[in-house]
């Protein structure tokens, strides 16, 4: 056997390329170049080098993997009493052992002294497998080996038995990467491997493995682990590497890696590769870009009092710090969540929250009802899914907590219909957000005291309005005619009444009652049957019967039934003066006595209300409106 050195001029001796001639000898080389150390394991001629310590301190036994004991504990019985299966899935999130695990069970069956199910990582087998330098152990990237080609070619090696251990292992990767035909020719020889060989994939999307890999497999999903472990994992390591870190900084690492402690681990190297002396609570805060807790306070708080100006005052200020919008967005997410989890749940033990926080949360829960924190987190949620397709993520943001701000409370619906008094609370006046160029209070124009002035023209119909001029009768009332006017527009006293141009010449607008009329009819007598009356113009038209219903009776003198409408309802009488001659038929009909009808216009008077418009016009059907963002529309 004969080694070369692999720097041109040999001068540091601690790396070779290795012709390997005699197995015993290559063992024997490399197991020279492993060195142990406790729970971890580093490469003898790296050791003066600098190792990331998610691979420094991984584990080498099913003991030092943390978060994962319904895996280890399985994995473990299995080796001890001998009931391998042939495959085995391991599914989870990110950073949470898969591999690492994976990596442990293939040392542990080719183990030459196993310790109660665990390898012994000293034999030459345990070295080579964590060195990843043994020939029976196969690691394979389901990323980049996808193809039906790949699992062709080991669907042919794996027939040969293994070179010096006691199994063959294949350890895929991201397996849910391959293609459906790879999927499909591995079928088979997952189903019947050979004696002696073993296939544990790897995934964090198994909903994307088929259900026929599956079902010949041994899933173990492994879980999130949790801020507590990560934060004693994290001390355990920081006290051997010599990283002073305060504990809420620790906690503020965890609680970012999202349960995956390899993330953890990273954010830690990073954490104190910035740091000079003790890393404190405020200085982690600065280099993972997470905002203080007390930021999300603030601005629900500006929410609750629906402060608008102060809401987009404080963002814009973040905004100029250079913060992530991203993170900002998580960040109000998971506050909403918290609130959410404490006003249906009412606890905050399973919150990651510090004590002053918690009680926080309690308090800020009150101003708010659980279909507005539901409300609020969806608004949330969804600006946060649509930031990559916006060329402006400010102004989205700024949009929504606009929305957020501006949109009313949700009230208790059943409250409401039985008429019960609404709670309401109070919530308190939040702090004015300072600016560094606040806007003068006298340069904004007091709007509020223009709002409430009439229009220009408005006012000049006021104030140059003339009473209107009603055609005598012989026997009129002054009182009870001086506020009407007929359809057409208003003449002067010497101007005789025209008729409207859209009625016919041979249809009379106002017909004379005879003289020997009777005279001994009220009006009322004739309102019992005025439903009748409309009722019966619904045969001549429906529009007829429709708009009369609208005017209201207003007097009837001398044989003459006066109806009154709104000025909005022009057409109305218009469309009605068109059929008068048979309106008045059905009259006489209806009241049993000879009449006409004359239709007046009568400022000021509302139109008659609708039961449907009463309907939409109800508090409750605005604000329904209000919160689904809908419209009316008229069928």
């Amino acid at each position: 056997m004969s080694l070369t050195p692999s720097d041109p001029e040999g001068s540091s001796g601690k790396h070779y390329d290795r012709v390997l001639e005699f197995p015993e000898a290559r063992t024997s080389l490399r197991s020279a170049f492993i060195k142990p150390t406790g729970k971890s394991y580093i490469v003898a001629d790296q050791e003066s080098a600098y190792i990331v310590s998610s691979l420094k301190y991984r584990p080498q036994t099913f003991e030092d993997m943390v978060g994962q004991d319904h895996v280890s504990r399985t994995l473990r019985n299995a080796l001890k009493r001998q009931r391998l299966a042939n495959g085995y899935i391991f599914t989870g999130p990110r950073g949470v052992g898969k591999t690492t695990a994976a990596r442990i069970l293939a040392k542990a069956i080719n183990c030459e002294n196993p310790q109660d199910g665990n390898p012994c990582n000293a034999c030459n087998h345990c070295v080579e497998i964590t060195a990843g330098r043994s020939m029976d152990v196969f690691e394979v990237d389901g990323a980049s080996t996808r193809g039906i080609d790949a699992i062709r070619e080991l669907r042919e090696v794996v027939k040969y038995p293994p070179a010096n251990s006691n199994y063959r292992v294949y350890i895929i990767d991201e397996v849910h990467m391959l293609t459906k035909e790879a999927f499909n020719a591995l079928l088979k020889t997952l189903e019947e491997p050979p004696p002696q060989v073993l296939f544990i994939f790897a995934t964090t999307e198994p909903q994307k493995v088929p259900l026929t890999i599956l079902s010949r497999c041994q899933r173990y999903d492994f879980r999130m682990i949790s801020t507590e472990t990560m934060v004693a994992r994290l001390k355990m390591i920081s006290k051997n590497e010599g990283i002073s870190i305060s504990d809420d900084g620790l906690a503020l690492i965890a609680r970012k890696a999202a349960g995956s402690l390899r993330d953890s681990l990273s954010l830690m190297d990073q954490v104190a590769a910035f740091a000079k002396d003790e890393a404190s609570l405020e200085l982690v805060r600065q280099v993972l870009g997470v905002l203080d807790t007390s930021i999300y306070f603030d601005i629900l708080q500006h929410i609750a009092s629906q402060a608008p100006g102060n809401l987009i005052n404080q963002t814009n200020l973040l905004f100029s710090r250079g913060i992530s919008i991203s993170e900002f967005l998580i960040g109000i997410s998971e506050h909403i969540r918290n609130l959410l989890v404490v006003k249906v749940a009412g606890i905050v033990d399973f919150l990651d929250v510090s004590d002053t926080d918690a009680k926080a949360l309690e308090e800020q829960a009150g101003y708010f009802e659980e279909r507005d924190l539901l409300r609020m987190q969806t608004i949330v949620m969804d600006t946060l899914r649509n930031q990559r397709f916006v060329s402006n993520q400010n102004i989205s943001v700024e949009l929504m907590l606009l929305k957020l701000a501006k949109s009313t409370r949700s009230l208790d619906l059943d409250a409401l219909l039985s008429g019960k008094p609404v709670k309401t609370r109070t919530v308190p006046k939040p702090k004015a957000v300072v600016v560094p160029a606040p806007v003068a209070d006298e340069e904004i124009a007091p709007i509020t005291e223009v709002k409430d002035l009439p229009p220009a023209d408005i006012q000049q119909k006021v104030e140059f309005q003339t009473p209107p001029i009603v055609e005598p009768t012989s026997h009129g009332n002054e009182t009870d005619t001086k506020n009407m006017q007929p359809v057409d527009e208003p003449v002067t006293e010497e101007e005789p009444i025209t008729k409207d141009p859209s009625v016919p010449e041979d249809v009379p607008v106002i017909q004379k009652v005879p003289e020997d009329q009777s005279m001994s009819i009220s009006l009322d007598d004739l309102l019992p049957k005025w439903e009748t009356f409309i009722e019966r113009l619904g045969k001549v038209g429906r529009s007829t019967g429709a708009f009369m219903s609208e005017g209201t009776p207003g007097e009837f003198v001398e044989g003459c039934l006066t109806v009154i409408f709104s000025t909005e309802q022009k057409y109305h009488m218009q469309t009605l003066n068109k059929n008068i001659q048979a309106i008045q038929d059905i009259a006489a009909d209806v009241f049993g006595t000879k009449m006409t009808i004359k239709l007046l216009e009568q400022n000021g008077r509302k139109p008659k209300q609708r039961k449907e418009d009463e309907v939409l016009a109800h508090p409750t059907s605005q604000h329904l409106l209000d919160i689904f963002d809908g419209e009316i529309i008229d069928e």
